[in-house]
């Protein structure tokens, strides 16, 4: 089974039906999460978790639908939420220090050190910064 990482722009575009990526992040979904070649597990953070929720309130101003989000995040059977400990904060911070000329946010940074210890290298995003720092992008 093959591993990717769900990214907040994904995540948002699967919920959001006025997001230019809706129907790409659907077509994913309704393939039973089968990205390339067959069944997959999608791993994504406690921050990307937490973009997500908070941009749905933002784009949608209901508590409601952001609390909808976060449960079908936190109860999805193809999602599984890792976290963000204190040692891959403090390499995402060195990573984001570092890279003056990227504009990452610090969240992109933590999803870059998490994937590199968990060894994925593919991530379900539509945000380039992604394949700048080295990593596959689908859809």
């Amino acid at each position: 089974m093959e591993h990717y990482f769900a990214d907040s722009s994904f995540l948002i575009a699967r919920f959001n039906p006025q997001d230019t990526h809706h129907r790409a992040a659907l077509s994913i979904i309704e393939r039973g999460g089968a990205v390339e070649q067959g069944p997959s597990r999608w791993i994504f953070s406690d921050y990307v978790f937490d973009e997500t929720v908070t941009t749905v309130l933002g784009l949608t101003r209901r508590w409601d639908a952001a609390r909808k989000v976060g449960e079908a995040l936190r109860s999805s059977r193809l999602l599984r939420m890792t976290r963000v400990d204190e040692s891959c904060f403090e390499a995402a911070w060195e990573l984001f220090c570092r890279r003056p000329d990227k504009h990452w946010s610090f969240t992109d940074c933590t999803s870059f050190v998490l994937m590199e210890r968990i060894g994925i290298r593919k991530a379900l995003t539509f945000d380039r910064n992604f394949r700048e720092a080295g990593f596959a992008v689908l859809p």
